[in-house]
């Protein structure tokens, strides 16, 4: 009986959230908020052997902020595989170099591990092609635009839901540097950084939201 009226209670605290939650947001809007980036620790994985002990770390989250970076292509026809995978935990950011570490191989424990939910914006696309270097069974992604719009959110890029869900701004501006240097910048590292952990803190807010 009481385990029902704690459901009943909180399912009324969720109904009041969705209604107060912002559906949609400006440009100008975003402009006014606080520019963030992300401050914490950063392990930037550049061989097998750390990948793997990087995944037996990851392996241990519930929930993982996920996005990848490609070389960017100016052409019609020109693409690239992904240079980037980006694994955000709760402490600690992880960048992969996909060349220098094997390939996907050594990740798949966490990509094919439905316990784990990764988390990020266009997340079917990102896995498409991450698939232009090796297939694996995707388990436990969840698109960030996907369960936007079921809270009926209008705007859902990962910009916007930065600006609704945390009232941060994050820039876009090296998105299209190129990530298959051997070298990465500051720049580039916080910036891909940034981008997984913004998906998994966004997520983690709206879960407070969903049904």
């Amino acid at each position: 009986m009481y385990g029902f009226h704690r459901n009943w209670v909180a399912n009324i605290v969720k109904n009041i959230r969705r209604l107060a939650l912002q559906k949609r947001i400006t440009p100008k809007q975003i402009s006014r908020m606080p520019l963030t980036t992300y401050d914490g620790e950063i392990v930037v994985v550049r061989d097998a052997s750390s990948a793997e002990t990087s995944v037996d770390v990851l392996l241990q989250e519930n929930i993982l902020g996920f996005d990848i970076e490609s070389r960017p292509a100016f052409s019609k026809g020109e693409s690239y595989a992904p240079s980037l995978m980006q694994l955000a935990g709760r402490n600690r950011v992880y960048i992969f170099m996909l060349s220098k570490i094997g390939g996907l191989s050594p990740l798949k424990p966490v990509l094919e591990d439905d316990r784990i939910a990764k988390v990020g914006a266009a997340v079917d696309h990102d896995i498409q092609n991450l698939f232009k270097i090796e297939k694996f069974d995707a388990r436990g992604f969840n698109d960030l635009g996907t369960l936007s719009k079921q809270l009926k959110i209008v705007h859902t890029g990962l910009r916007n839901l930065a600006a609704i869900f945390l009232r941060l701004r994050i820039s876009k501006k090296s998105q299209l540097t190129d990530w298959s240097q051997e070298i990465l910048t500051p720049h580039q590292i916080t910036y891909a950084a940034t981008d997984a952990w913004v998906s998994r803190e966004i997520f983690v807010k709206m879960t407070k939201y969903l049904p």
